[in-house]
């Protein structure tokens, strides 16, 4: 009986010099500039195949061997597909603003990461590195137009002074995230989150998109 071949699956992206683009004083990678990878594998080591090499039993040959990759060529550099999530976490309790406490119900921070991304911040535990987008709240009850608008702009300059990246660890998060919460609205919890799909093919160009999303929408 012969074996079924699983289905190409991107995992990674192969970026030459020509996919990068200056944008400002930040560099840019071009989605459709990048050849996308197939790992072989379900651990973080195995052979990562192009579309061509997978399909036409090719031999590859890039390996990735627990973050590191071998046969590259000059010029070239190999990063996991960004796997990107908001989370919604419960933060009325840091509120100390009587007007916001009185006007606002519910306050959450909203936050984006790489879940594939983990970062060791003095423990041994691994953490994932959150991203702050803002706050959203719901109202305690019916505001005027004008208590509305300054509850707004109380809670807007209360989000400037947060810390624009914090660390949490990817237990505590991975548990919040059994909390499905939709795009828009709040969690029914003290946190929630969803998945969120991006047009960018690495990490930072990912988190940049959602920024720039979130300005325009909240989600």
């Amino acid at each position: 009986m012969t074996a079924i071949k699983a289905p190409f699956k991107p995992t990674a992206v192969l970026i030459t010099a020509d996919a990068e683009w200056q944008d400002g004083n930040q560099t840019r990678v071009d989605p459709a500039k990048v050849t996308l990878l197939h790992l072989d594998s379900d651990e973080n080591s195995g052979w990562l195949y192009t579309h061509d090499e997978w399909e036409n039993d090719r031999e590859p040959r890039i390996y990735r061997r627990y973050g590191e990759h071998e046969g590259l060529r000059e010029g070239e550099r190999v990063e996991l597909l960004p796997d990107v999530w908001i989370v919604k976490i419960d933060e009325r309790e840091h509120w100390l603003d009587p007007t916001v406490l009185d006007r606002a119900g519910r306050i959450y921070g909203v936050y984006v990461f790489d879940r594939r991304k983990h970062v060791h911040c003095c423990s041994f535990e691994a953490t994932y590195e959150l991203t702050f987008l803002g706050s959203q709240w719901d109202y305690s009850r019916e505001l005027t137009d004008d208590e509305t608008q300054d509850l707004d702009e109380r809670i807007r300059e209360g989000d400037r002074d947060c810390e624009d990246v914090s660390y949490w660890g990817t237990h505590d998060i991975d548990r919040m995230l059994t909390e499905a919460c939709q795009e828009g609205c709040l969690p029914k919890g003290n946190a929630g989150g969803f998945k969120v799909e991006v047009k960018s093919v690495v990490a930072d160009d990912a988190i940049e998109e959602i920024r720039e999303a979130y300005c325009q929408s909240e989600l």
